[in-house]
């Protein structure tokens, strides 16, 4: 039995995958916000643990707010007291992007203070910025608050399946836990190069000119540069339509749209995968973009799925009319609660209810959003043979397979 429980996580992202019937194996998936982990993911954790299991694997996708900060509060907590063992976390930091360009010099005195400087000013921004009702205050203001300094303070085994490097295509394609099998589709070290030149160029744009090194420094302060980054993206992209406009698209031209891919470095960055147990196939796509997903599926030759985690809450960026033809899946999760980006967009929605036809199909939402308020569900069943299934963001939903 596999059980795939998808938490109300405001717009983030939380799973966990529970495998087997004795014994099983748990998958944890990003961890959405501090409330995300507090109010249910935590309970849930100390269960495992009281029923003699551990998390044999701890996913952080990609460095956002919304799939990061709940895993901050949760290793921060296990560190003080270990109430859940957790056999390996994949995440990639800055220190995963510079492969071979590390030295073993020293930062001097003025290069450490620079950097401290710039962890307080993230620390801060995120300390006084609440945005759409998300408390930010919920990063701890000590030494060492980061993923990635916690991570190393826990010693827990980071990357490992990777042999300590980034988790990408290029380092390992498969990985196999037991009877588990993880194929991964994103990112690759292109990904990740964009991601690294963002950063280099946010250096010098301060006239900062830092020779790469070990340091931990470093990874506190482009963990939270890129923290601080996405309240700036929320603020500048370019907004998906309100409710009260979407509802004037026809489903069959919101099928036909075109819309610029997401270009995004953080997103590209996302750790996109394949999960397989016992025959089933899951995919848990992170906010990845969409030609990485495609060239990774056709790669892969897989193209029948038993459940789909739809990219980046639903956004039409990431949901192309190639992509919504590979994925043929009965089962789709999508994670939202609509209101940062008034995601989903109706042309993801409309793109998997119509195309790839099957005996049926049903999407699961976690939070019902302006956009599934409009929707008639009725029409889409009988037209489609597609179910909409609703959540009440006040518990998680829970899809078994």
């Amino acid at each position: 039995m596999i059980k795939v429980r998808m938490y109300p996580a405001k717009n983030g992202d939380c799973f966990l995958i529970s495998l087997g019937e004795q014994n099983k194996k748990h998958i944890l998936i990003d961890c959405g916000y501090k409330e995300t982990y507090e109010r249910f993911l935590k309970p849930d954790l100390i269960k495992i643990n009281e029923a003699g299991e551990k998390l044999n694997l701890m996913i952080i996708t990609h460095i956002d707010a919304d799939h990061i900060l709940g895993a901050i509060r949760f290793i921060e907590d296990n560190n003080k007291n270990q109430f859940i063992s957790i056999d390996e976390v994949w995440h990639n930091s800055y220190r995963h992007l510079q492969e071979n360009e590390k030295g073993d010099f020293k930062l001097s005195k003025q290069e450490e203070d620079i950097l401290k400087g710039q962890i307080s000013l993230g620390k801060s921004y995120i300390e006084r910025d609440s945005q759409e009702g998300i408390d930010h205050t919920e990063i701890s203001m000590k030494q060492g608050s980061t993923l990635g300094a916690l991570l190393l303070k826990g010693n827990y085994r980071w990357n490992s399946s990777f042999m300590g490097k980034a988790v990408t295509l290029e380092n390992k394609e498969k990985v196999e836990i037991e009877n588990v099998a993880i194929r991964i589709l994103s990112p690759n070290k292109s990904k990740l190069s964009k991601l690294e030149k963002k950063w280099i160029k946010e250096l010098k744009g301060k006239k900062w000119n830092f020779k790469i090194n070990e340091n931990e420094l470093f990874d506190d302060a482009y963990e939270f540069m890129l923290l601080m980054d996405e309240e700036v993206i929320i603020e500048h992209s370019e907004i998906s339509r309100k409710g009260e406009e979407r509802d004037k698209i026809k489903m069959e031209e919101a099928v036909k749209a075109r819309t610029p891919i997401d270009t995004s470095e953080i997103n590209g960055s996302s750790i996109g995968i394949l999960l397989q147990f016992n025959e089933k196939k899951m995919l848990f796509l992170g906010d990845a973009h969409p030609d990485i997903i495609c060239d990774g599926l056709k790669n892969s030759k897989e193209f029948d799925f038993d459940l789909v985690k739809v990219p980046h809450h639903g956004s039409k960026k990431n949901m192309t009319t190639e992509l919504a033809n590979l994925l043929k899946s009965k089962i789709f999760l999508v994670s939202t609660n609509g209101v940062k980006h008034q995601h989903p967009d109706i042309e993801s929605i409309a793109k998997i209810i119509s195309l790839n036809p099957l005996e049926q199909k049903r999407i699961y939402f976690n939070y019902e959003t302006d956009l599934l308020r409009q929707i008639d569900r009725v029409q889409i069943l009988q037209k489609y043979n597609c179910e909409l299934i609703m959540g009440s963001g006040e518990v998680p939903v829970d899809v078994k397979l």
